[in-house]
């Protein structure tokens, strides 16, 4: 009995380019080439892109439901004193935006309520610590504030952005291409140049896994398809074509699928929809959008319908599900960074029943905007999978408003103690016992010496052995010699002195002579 194959149900899935009317026109953007970063940023509220100008790097950020004409100078994130390479919203703040920089500093930006109307240049909090400038910066998926930056001095670092740095990942000999979390936190995956996949724990820094991934020289990224456990990495073979491979991260030791792509040059940026499985993938310098999904079968994905434009593509976001038009059954849109525009590339189901009922097998629950646990948490070594929400209340129009936080960010630069710093002071205070117990050794042998020297007797072996210290030399005044006038009348002073002496000596003597007489006499007459 034959088996039917497997059909998508998003096989169907067509994309459509916004008009000119609801795009970003006009835009100056910064035609700096980073391979690491998508060089744009979205969430439900705001839309950040680079933009060229005077000074050092700078970050416009947009209404994301107010499409516009933009001026010349619209006012910017510009405090950081060299370019921004990677920048990224926070996933359970809509107005905070996080920016990595060629200063080597990290910043967190407060974007004020209705946006910016002049230039931002104080940011909420700087961080420090990275050597080189830092290029990629990713969220933990479920705990709040936690974010990895992986910088050109192949290091990975761990922050609570509210707080400081507080882990530091050092196992990596090259530059590092893209880090991702898995869905609970508990691991990271990385790629970088020198052609290998690891998988990490994050807290201890070990690798757990790591395999040769693709052969070309050229860049090579990875995604975590987190609720099927999967990674996929896109890069290029010995042959200079691009490929995409699926791994299973429990056994990594050779990839689940291998796949050719083509022939262009430009580095792939993938982006997987954790809700339907499917991802997204688009190159740099390139106009197309493929679409994939991830599924149970022999071969772990299968490619759908692939969106073409003669635009190329600077850089690639894909928007949260609650950004999206539910009722018209929009099931991914696409923020497309062009060399002068953002354009919404929107991707609809057809279903004739979208308005009129709830989708729920193409609408899973989604990952909820708010965190399943602290930074406190993570890094006292919890787990937890991100919080979930119904999307039938955004088909129903029911859904709150998401806004931030109303206790406001409270940023610190201060360095958090960890595990490290306890096990480096505790490492100080054994040499500063060693060198003590070597100096008490060296003054009770110097006791001992200088208790047989006073007794007279020989210094015993460990006394002789015992360091001598020596004296500074005291260095004696010089006295100056008398000039000869002055030797003279000192000469003539000694004569006068001993010639008024020479009396009270004669009558001395004579005194002495009569009581020896006297004493002569005494003795006879007994």
């Amino acid at each position: 009995m034959s088996r039917l194959a497997k059909v998508s149900k998003y096989r169907h899935t067509t994309a459509t380019a916004a008009k000119n009317e609801n795009t970003w026109r006009d835009l100056k953007v910064n035609n700096s080439i980073w391979d690491c970063s998508a060089l744009i940023a979205a969430n439900h509220k705001w839309i950040a892109c680079h933009w060229a100008g005077s000074g050092a790097g700078k970050i416009v950020v947009f209404d994301v439901t107010k499409p516009l004409k933009s001026g010349s100078h619209p006012p910017a994130i510009a405090g950081h004193s060299a370019g921004v390479i990677d920048w990224t919203f926070h996933p359970y703040n809509p107005d905070l935006l996080v920016t990595g920089s060629e200063d080597c500093t990290i910043k967190v930006w407060q974007v004020p309520e209705g946006g910016l109307t002049s230039d931002l240049t104080e940011a909420a909090v700087t961080h420090t610590g990275h050597g080189k400038k830092v290029g990629i910066l990713s969220w933990h998926p479920s705990a709040n504030h936690v974010l990895a930056s992986a910088s050109l001095d192949h290091t990975v670092k761990l922050w609570d952005v509210e707080n400081g740095l507080r882990a530091t990942i050092s196992c990596h000999t090259e530059q590092i291409a893209s880090v991702n979390w898995n869905l609970d936190g508990s691991m990271i995956n990385t790629t970088s140049k020198d052609k290998k996949l690891r998988i990490i724990d994050p807290r201890s820094g070990e690798v757990t896994a790591c395999v040769q991934a693709h052969e070309g020289s050229k860049t090579q990224r990875s995604i975590w398809a987190k609720r099927r456990n999967q990674i996929v990495t896109v890069g290029f073979s010995k042959k200079f074509e691009r490929q995409l491979m699926v791994w299973d991260p429990k056994k990594l030791t050779e990839p689940l699928h291998t796949e050719e792509i083509d022939s262009q040059s430009g580095v792939l940026m993938p982006y997987i929809d954790e809700d339907t499985n499917m991802m997204y993938l688009g190159g740099k310098g390139d106009g197309n959008i493929r679409s994939y999904e991830l599924w149970e079968e022999t071969t772990p994905i299968t490619e759908l319908d692939c969106f073409s434009s003669s635009n190329p593509a600077k850089g690639l976001c894909l928007m949260p599900k609650t950004s999206l038009d539910i009722r018209n059954c929009e099931v991914a849109k696409i923020m497309k960074l062009e060399i002068n525009a953002i354009v919404p590339i929107s991707f609809k189901l057809p279903r004739k029943t979208a308005q009129a009922e709830f989708q729920a097998d193409v609408f899973p629950p989604t990952f909820a905007l708010e965190p399943a646990m602290t930074a406190g948490d993570f890094f006292a070594g919890k787990n937890a999978e991100p919080k979930t929400i119904d999307m039938e209340q955004y088909w129903a129009g029911t859904a709150k408003e998401v806004s931030s936080p109303t206790t406001g960010f409270s940023g610190s630069s201060e360095k958090l103690l960890s595990d490290a710093d306890i096990k480096a002071a505790e490492a100080k205070v054994e040499e500063a016992e060693r060198i003590l117990e070597k100096a008490v050794e060296e003054l009770d042998a110097l006791k001992e010496k200088k208790k047989e020297q006073d007794e007279g007797k020989p210094a015993s072996p460990a006394a002789k052995e015992a360091p001598k210290k020596e004296e500074p030399k005291k260095e004696e005044p010089k006295k100056e010699e008398p000039k000869e006038e002055e030797k003279e009348a000192e000469k003539e002073e000694e004569k006068e002195e001993a010639k008024e002496e020479e009396p009270e000596k004669k009558e001395e003597e004579a005194e002495k002579e009569e009581e020896e007489k006297k004493a002569d006499a005494e003795d006879k007459e007994e």
